[in-house]
């Protein structure tokens, strides 16, 4: 659990950064995303890269004012049903595999828990 801990405190920071180093493309694109979700290796590193970034987007979302009757989410689900909910959205949305992988997350959140 503490090595868990670690690895997940370790990507939020190394997240952190990207910002910093952005130009006019997206650093962590839904393909980005994608990418670390499905990866061949299964990877903890990978994995959690997955799962952070889009529980982190996810609890996000669930606090801006306006989504509070846009978004009902069910409270029982786990990091891997975001990962795996979000990772059939951009498999059956290939055109938005360049676009911000957090708008990604918003829309496939949207169409699976609408109000």
């Amino acid at each position: 659990m503490i090595r868990q801990l670690v690895l997940l405190t370790g990507i939020a920071c190394g997240m952190a950064v990207l910002p910093a180093q952005a130009s006019d493309k997206h650093l962590f694109s839904a393909d980005i995303l994608s990418k670390f979700c499905n990866s061949p290796h299964g990877a903890p590193y990978d994995d959690g890269v997955c799962a952070g970034y889009i529980t982190a987007i996810a609890d996000v979302l669930l606090r801006e004012p306006d989504m509070a009757n846009r978004l009902c989410v069910p409270r029982n689900l786990s990091t891997s049903d975001f990962s795996k909910l979000v990772t059939r959205h951009i498999a059956r949305h290939p055109d938005d595999k360049t676009l911000p992988a957090s708008n990604v997350i918003r829309a496939a959140l949207l169409t699976a828990f609408p109000c």
